[in-house]
């Protein structure tokens, strides 16, 4: 007489066994997956924690190589040594030095930041009283940058979204491209006498920064930059 062993699996023990086989693989699949999913994720934080690094060592590099040289723009008007008006593309002025590694010598650009299209740019010229047709340098910030907003501290310590400002706090701004309807002309003779300062005043330029990114991954980032 034959055991069970010799009559080898029925069909209900065959089922059972791909059905248990089928949720293991399912577990694995899905566990799989997940993992995949998190190491993406995990990537793409890791991508923007770098392009929000880059771009704030960028930004630290350019402000802590402020020097006061004044310039005259393509019409030939006069523009200090920084120009911050936080108007709807919040732009921001400065001359920086440079030291070329190659040339062993130190250089002045002209730096903007300006918005253009929903992105941050960062303009550069290599000339400093441009004329008309002067051509500049195009860098682009990180493009998930949704706010990019710059103040600026005086000796007083307080923070504004504007400068220069001039001892009797009247701002020069060009709000939405536009001189502030308020400001008088003797107001305009007062901002550029305090602008056109010796070379080399430290009271014509801000004594720090506070920087402030919204960003549309990483959220709100707030760094304070002391010259």
């Amino acid at each position: 007489m034959r055991n069970k062993a010799q009559f080898g699996f029925t069909l209900i023990e065959v089922l059972v066994s791909t059905f248990i086989i089928g949720i293991i693989l399912s577990i694995i699949f899905f566990s799989i997956d997940s993992l995949n999913y998190n190491v993406l994720s995990n990537k793409k934080v890791s991508e923007n924690q770098k392009s929000i690094l880059l771009t704030l060592s960028i930004i630290e590099q350019d402000l802590s190589s402020l020097i006061d040289r004044p310039v005259r723009d393509k019409l030939g008007e006069y523009e200090p040594s920084v120009l911050l008006t936080n108007n709807t593309q919040s732009e921001l002025s400065f001359t920086r030095s440079f030291y070329d590694n190659d040339d062993k010598k130190t250089y002045l650009v002209r730096i903007q930041y300006t918005r253009d299209e929903g992105i941050y740019e960062r303009r550069i010229w290599e000339v400093l009283d441009r004329v008309q047709d002067t051509n500049y340098e195009t860098h682009f910030f990180d493009p998930e940058i949704l706010r990019l907003k710059i103040l600026a501290a005086s000796l007083d310590g307080e923070w504004s979204e504007f400068w220069p400002i001039n001892d009797d706090q009247i701002l020069l701004s060009r709000a939405e491209g536009e001189l502030n309807t308020n400001i008088s002309r003797d107001d305009i003779l007062r901002f550029q006498a305090l602008s056109s300062k010796k070379v080399g005043s430290t009271s014509n330029l801000p004594i720090a920064f506070k920087i402030i990114i919204e960003h549309e991954s990483l959220g709100e980032i707030e760094r304070v930059l002391i010259l």
